[in-house]
């Protein structure tokens, strides 16, 4: 026996096997379609390297990184030893032994202050001119107070504070046999020998500038003056600011054969590289003793009178 069903009742039906079937239909759509970004594109300066949109490129290929060691705190180390040790080498005014042989000089001075400042004593440590670098790389020393130039080739390896004095080389020659010799060609000659430091900016200097002369090389301790002094070479290339001074010791054997330098250049102090604490402490103690007279009054002092001379 059947049933008639309502009309409202097939309806309801109807409506709900619409629903499922759509129902179903959404559902299969989204296993196989894409789907749609759920954000908007990013605009230009948003997620990206550059604000025109232009995305980072990837990681460039390059070799194994090169890690710095691990640095010493060369400002705890030396108020833990109570002792600043500075690199020192001859060089007038800068560094030099008076008539008592005691260092005195510019450099003395400012190593003497800084260890002051730091509250420590100082102990002054004599090196070569060929050796001073590889001597504070090996921790013979904590700073170089020499008057040493400012060079690309030392800042590879060294860290410079700010200048401490301008610096310049000049050649000095012998009173005898650079006689007739007023001039730079005159002394670019096969038969002429210029006194230099072997592996330093002097020897590189006279390489450019005398080609064809011979270069008399001196390492270690050895005197470059003596050479000079001797009649056995005609010029020294000397680092100094007052190369009158150089003359001055021996005026009857040494002259300048023409005032101009060869070449000028700062001069700073030097420490080892890694150590950032201690670069800024030197750049600041300079700063200071800049501002408050003291540095400006021993670069008089040494550079531009001649007072000191009667104690040497």
């Amino acid at each position: 026996m059947r049933f008639p069903i309502p009309a409202r009742t097939l309806a309801r039906l109807a409506l709900v096997v619409t629903v499922a079937w759509a129902a179903a239909a959404g559902v299969a759509s989204a296993q196989t379609a894409p789907q749609a970004p759920t954000t908007t594109p990013a605009t230009p300066g948003q997620g990206y390297a550059d604000p025109e949109g232009v995305p980072a490129r990837p990681p460039a290929i390059d070799v194994e990184p090169v890690w710095a060691k691990p640095a010493i705190d060369t400002l705890a180390t030396v108020r833990k030893r109570g002792t600043l040790r500075v690199g020192v080498v001859p060089n007038e005014p800068f560094v030099m032994r008076d008539a008592e042989g005691e260092l005195t000089g510019f450099s003395i001075d400012l190593g003497r202050q800084l260890a002051t400042d730091i509250g420590v004593r100082v102990e002054f440590v004599p090196t070569s001119w060929s050796q001073v670098v590889p001597d504070l790389l090996g921790n013979h020393f904590d700073v170089i107070a020499a008057g040493l130039w400012i060079t690309p080739a030392r800042a590879l390896v060294v860290n410079f504070s700010s200048p401490t004095a301008l610096g310049a080389m000049y050649l000095v020659a012998n009173r005898t046999l650079a006689a007739t010799m007023k001039s730079r060609p005159d002394f670019d000659r096969p038969d002429v020998r210029i006194v230099v430091y072997a592996g330093t900016s002097q020897e590189g200097l006279a390489s450019r500038l005398f080609p064809k002369a011979t270069l008399v090389k001196i390492e270690g301790d050895a005197d470059p003056l003596a050479p000079v002094l001797e009649g056995k070479a005609h010029a020294l290339v000397v680092t100094t600011p007052s190369p009158q001074l150089v003359v001055d010791n021996s005026p009857d054997r040494l002259v300048l054969p023409f005032e101009e330098p060869l070449e000028t250049s700062t001069a700073a102090l030097a420490i080892r590289k890694g150590d950032s604490d201690f670069l800024n402490y030197l750049n600041s103690w300079l700063a200071f003793h800049r501002e408050d007279g003291w540095l400006p009054d021993r670069y008089n002092y040494w550079f531009e009178r001649t007072a000191w001379i009667k104690g040497m």
